[in-house]
């Protein structure tokens, strides 16, 4: 590709209409601005550039124009799946990086940055119609319904580049395109582009997902990172909030204590993986650091800025305020709001004790005097009629037995359903940790468990399944500590042993035998790996029905697209079902809560 000549002439031309201001076919399906683009209902085959709205400022609200190249590839109305296309376009900005020599990339230059090892690959993002995010991070995000449908006719790429970084677009087109190809979708043909202003087009396209919080890094930093004397005293614009955030998406204040430390002696990435594999992701928090303006590289080694080392400085001083200030926000419910994070169908089945309503409900009669309770109505006229018809067989003289019953109630009849304690839960969450749970789908789940700890009393366990078995994290408990501990451990990898998950939770509860515990099952796909026959969907649905037989009350929180089979898990365990758009921590907090206050009905 480097020596190319086509390349390199399509290369040179792009370059002097981006220096016009103006948009660019290059090749047959793809079009090249720094601007918006806008696709025309009533021309199809066209391509709109609005030649007044800057890429980079409409999708990341940055300060200055011209610093993000925006790629749109156009294939046929088809689900092109944003994973397989990520790695293939990290791994064309890679390969670009080698042909030309560089061990970073200019991103940083256009971002006014001072970094040598920021990769190029970095700072691309990508969005189709099933999702989207940083090429080389979690791919959770861009799940927004209006955004997929809008993305079903093309891959939309945004990457943070200079001019030295325009030899990238033929890698990342023909990479893509052979993607889109390999996934059995036609790719097409961009007739024509037309230049408009905002105020001309006559359509409209959502972007709010674009400029809504992801793990992008083309997103400009704002947050002032010099620290104040004493901020858990008296906090310096952001900066305590600023910790929290960068905790939260660690895993935990001592997971990014830790990371802080292992940055002291400027190591190369490879020391970094070796020393911090097995706690945290590695190019995410590499990258979140970097976007912060914590990180610097020099010739292939990593090292704190001036900010950074008084962010660790500050974090070895203050460790329990800090530590205190976190669990404050865990214990909070999370406001439950942003956009496309709200229930879609929730469903609700059968308990896991008798067959509907409040048929498990224990019942007993009222005492003399005083508040009588939640009255059941049902027991309540039973036992009215029943003593009534004793009465009149009992009754002396003739016609004793016979003639119509006159209805009366009395206090003695009366039926009240029995008060559940309000005492602690047995709460075990049962987590999908394949690889499609990477980001903040897993940063979702761990909060769960983090916050049922510190905003109830309940004890919690988790169990976690991926690749093709399952295991016990965390074993009943109301340490916070080995909570975390537990939790640090879960590396999202691999497939779904969906079965194998529910097998391992319930045989775990009838060990401990624990007192009517609360299974909540936590997953974003369908399961693809069998434990008794080569049916996975099947011996999930087994594995349901033994929580039936089991009487273990059994939630389940699933994303819509798999809502037929979800439908059918939750039916044979006989439990409850809420489908979502996205695992958000706030709606997994409330929906935990909600099946909290429904045990005890």
């Amino acid at each position: 590709m480097k020596s190319h000549p086509a390349a390199l002439r399509l290369v040179a031309e792009l370059g002097r209409h981006l220096e016009r201001g103006e948009g660019y076919r290059f090749g047959e399906s793809t079009v090249v601005s720094r601007h918006v683009h806008l696709l025309s209902s009533l021309r199809p085959g066209d391509v709109d550039v609005v030649s007044d709205s800057d890429a980079g400022q409409v999708f990341y609200r940055r300060r200055r124009e011209g610093q993000v190249l925006h790629l749109d590839l156009f294939h046929e109305v088809a689900p092109v799946d944003h994973r397989p296309v990520a790695r293939c376009v990290a791994a064309a900005a890679n390969r670009f990086a080698r042909d030309f020599h560089r061990p970073g990339a200019s991103a940083a230059d256009a971002a006014g940055a001072t970094l040598g090892t920021r990769r190029l690959s970095d700072y691309i993002d990508v969005q189709t119609a099933t999702g989207g995010g940083r090429a080389t991070g979690g791919l959770a995000y861009g799940q927004g319904e209006t955004l997929r449908r809008a993305h079903l006719t093309h891959v939309h790429l945004a990457l943070l580049a200079s001019v030295r970084d325009h030899g990238v677009v033929p890698y990342l087109i023909m990479a893509v395109e052979e993607e889109v190809r390999r996934q059995g979708y036609e790719i097409r043909r961009v007739e024509r582009l037309n230049s408009l202003a905002a105020q001309e087009g006559g359509q409209t396209m959502d972007l709010s997902d674009y400029a809504s919080f992801s793990d992008s890094l083309l997103r400009e930093p704002r947050r002032d990172w010099t620290a104040p004397p004493d901020p858990v005293v008296s906090p310096g614009p952001g900066y305590l909030r600023g910790i929290l955030d960068l905790a939260d998406e660690f895993g935990g204040i001592d997971e990014l204590r830790e990371v802080l430390e292992s940055l002291r002696d400027g190591p190369s990435w490879a020391q970094l993986h070796r020393k911090l594999r097995s706690r945290v992701p590695l190019n995410q928090v590499l990258g979140r650091l970097e976007w912060e303006g914590l990180l610097a590289g020099e010739r292939g080694r990593y090292s704190l800025t001036a900010d950074g080392r008084g962010l660790r400085d500050y974090l070895e001083s203050h460790r329990r305020e800090i530590e205190l200030r976190f669990r404050l926000t865990l214990r909070k419910l999370p406001f439950c709001g942003a956009p496309g994070r709200k229930p879609a169908v929730p469903m609700t089945g059968t308990r896991s004790r008798g067959q509907g309503g409040l048929s498990y409900r224990q019942v007993e009669r009222a005492g003399a005097g005083g508040w009588v309770g939640a009255l059941a109505v049902p027991e309540t006229v039973t036992q009215a009629v029943v003593r009534g018809l004793v009465e009149r067989a009992g009754a002396p003289g003739p016609g004793a037995g016979s003639g119509p019953v006159v209805f009366s109630l009395r206090r003695e009849d009366i039926v009240v359903y029995r008060r559940r304690g309000l005492g602690p839960l047995d709460v075990c969450l049962v987590i999908d940790a394949s690889a499609s749970m990477a980001g903040p789908r897993m940063r979702a789940a761990k909060y769960l468990a983090q916050h049922l700890l510190l905003s109830t009393r309940d004890r919690v366990a988790v169990v976690v399944f991926q690749e093709r078995e399952a295991g016990l994290y965390v074993p009943f408990t109301r340490n916070f500590e080995a909570v975390q501990r537990g939790l640090a451990r879960i590396r999202p990898l691999g497939l779904t042993p969906l079965a194998e998950g529910l097998v391992q939770a319930a045989t775990y509860v009838r060990r401990e035998r624990v007192r009517d515990p609360l299974l909540l099952l936590i997953t974003d796909g369908i399961p693809t790996v069998p434990r008794w026959t080569m049916n996975p969907i099947a011996d999930a649905l087994a594995a349901a029905r033994a929580l039936a037989r089991d009487r273990i009350r059994f939630s389940c929180v699933g994303l819509e697209p798999n809502l037929d089979f979800l439908r059918d898990l939750a039916a044979g365990a006989r439990g409850t079902l809420h489908v979502v758009e996205e695992l958000d921590q706030a709606l997994l907090s409330e929906i935990a809560h909600s099946e909290r206050r429904r045990v005890r009905l």
